[in-house]
């Protein structure tokens, strides 16, 4: 193998590490908003039950 093959493997496997690494945080992004999404309706549903409980009927 030459050097300039060896540069160029280098290269593409720092590219693919990268595109990698850019791919888990976005997916670790949209599993923050999600979990934050789901811990917010859960706080809003808890203040909602809780209020309809206090309710005279």
């Amino acid at each position: 193998m030459t050097k300039s093959i060896k540069y160029l493997l280098l290269a593409a496997v720092v590219c693919l590490a990268l595109v990698c690494l850019f791919i888990g945080s976005v997916l670790g992004a949209v599993a923050f908003i999600t979990m934050g999404l789901l811990l917010e309706s859960a706080f809003w549903l808890g203040i909602i039950t809780s209020v309809q409980k206090r309710k005279p009927t």
